[in-house]
């Protein structure tokens, strides 16, 4: 489908310089799989995300504070889009000015940055099966216009975030047998989030993934400049295997340079915590060798290929205990077809 335009929507020359920060795990995975990375709107780290302000909904609903029955109104509405945003899967670039070592702190502290260009990125979108849009985020609410869009919603983020001078590419893919009101508990109240005791259904995934030209998109690699030896070499690797191009070192990597340590300590910032490790369920799995069960010989050797080389993707190399699940279904499904498909 064409890239959709969509109502105030702001954009960047086709020409403009953009860049996506990725850590070393992030940048294996684009490289291994050729997949640009879309995240579920909802599942990113600011909870407001795509979410007006509060006061902005009482003054475009005209509802009044001291009033129940515009309270429950409210919670109704914030929830009712808290939902809604669950449809939006997003992928985020930075609008190039200058590189500023907190973005790379945040973003790709021993990883990379991929250089591409507005156009290509919006080229790279059309075609794709979903509704897409492309377009630059805007601080603040003075670009509201007082009308209560879900699109004008998700591509507003608050001031303090202005720095980030984002371009956002975005998926449509909403759930069709998606009601609209697991917001609500069992006494009929509207809360403001989607409640935990009305779960959204299982295929509603946390990301998306869609296969792009890498060649096509990227126009050159920026090394962090906290980026070790080892992850440098493996940097280069991918980048002559994957793009045919020697990476660059960023601009900011020298003897004056605070070491990552030391920039975190001295702006007082904690060290991510990992992740517990995420296990597939019996029912997940079976739906896994039902769906690979259909599929021909050949595609599922790819996928199982595939999975291999997300293992790359850990710090030691080795399958996670997730991974482990879904290599054996594979192979089970690669033994069972074997015997019906000589």
């Amino acid at each position: 489908m064409p890239v959709l335009p969509y109502y105030s929507q702001k954009e960047a020359p086709s020409e403009a310089v953009i860049w996506r920060f990725l850590d070393l795990r992030k940048f294996r995975d684009l490289m291994a799989n050729q997949e640009l990375y879309f995240r579920r709107a909802d599942l990113f780290d600011d909870e407001s995300e795509g979410l007006p302000p509060e006061q902005y909904v009482r003054r475009v609903l005209r509802l009044d504070p001291y009033d129940i029955r515009d309270e429950l109104a409210l919670n109704n509405h914030l929830g009712s889009l808290a939902q809604s945003r669950e449809m939006y899967f997003i992928t985020c670039w930075y609008l190039f000015r200058e590189e500023d070592l907190a973005i790379w702190d945040r973003f790709g502290h021993d990883g990379v940055a991929v250089k591409s260009s507005y156009g290509l990125l919006k080229e790279s979108l059309d075609g794709m099966p979903d509704d897409t849009h492309i377009g630059l985020i805007q601080y603040g609410t003075g670009n509201l216009t007082d009308r209560f869009n879900a699109m004008e919603f998700i591509t507003t983020k608050q001031e303090k975030y202005a720095a980030e001078s984002e371009v956002r590419a975005i998926l449509t893919s909403g759930n069709p047998l998606d009601g609209g009101n697991r917001h609500f508990d069992l006494n009929n109240f509207p809360h403001r989030v989607p409640l935990a005791e009305n779960p959204r259904h299982p295929w509603v995934h946390d990301c998306k993934r869609r296969r792009i030209s890498l060649r096509d998109l990227l126009q050159g690699v920026v090394i962090s400049p906290w980026a070790e030896p080892d992850e440098v070499e493996e940097i280069n690797l991918w980048t002559k295997e994957r793009l045919s191009m020697v990476p660059t070192n960023s601009g900011l990597r020298s003897d004056k340079t605070p070491t990552l340590r030391e920039y975190r300590d001295y702006h007082d910032i904690k060290k991510p915590t990992s992740q517990p490790e995420k296990l597939a369920t019996a029912h997940e799995l079976e739906r896994y060798y039902d769906e690979l069960m259909a599929l021909e010989l050949d595609r599922v050797r790819f996928l199982y290929r595939q999975r291999w080389e997300k293992c790359r993707l850990e710090t030691d190399g080795l399958p996670s205990k997730g991974d482990v699940q879904y290599l054996e279904a594979s192979l089970r499904v690669l033994k069972n077809l074997r015997a019906v498909r000589p």
